[in-house]
């Protein structure tokens, strides 16, 4: 299981779930659109305590990288 540069094998299968879900998004409706949500998703994941990290720039970095390569176009990382 990849990391996505979580403290927790949990965090890390959640990120791992917002990621996979993105992949998809972004084939179907544009790199931007699936980074957005996936931005979104991340922000609400670290509202919780045991998921605080995922708002941290190498956490989104990863996803980033992930719905970028699925998408198979460029899109900035700050949006």
């Amino acid at each position: 299981m990849k990391s996505f540069g979580m403290f927790t094998e949990n965090g890390s299968y959640m990120v791992g779930r917002i990621a996979a879900a993105g992949e998809k998004m972004a084939q179907f409706d544009g790199a931007e659109n699936a980074w957005r949500w996936a931005q979104r998703e991340l922000s609400k994941l670290a509202t919780a305590d045991e998921f605080g990290e995922a708002t941290d720039t190498a956490v989104r970095e990863e996803v980033h990288d992930v719905v970028i390569r699925a998408a198979g176009e460029r899109c900035d990382f700050y949006l």
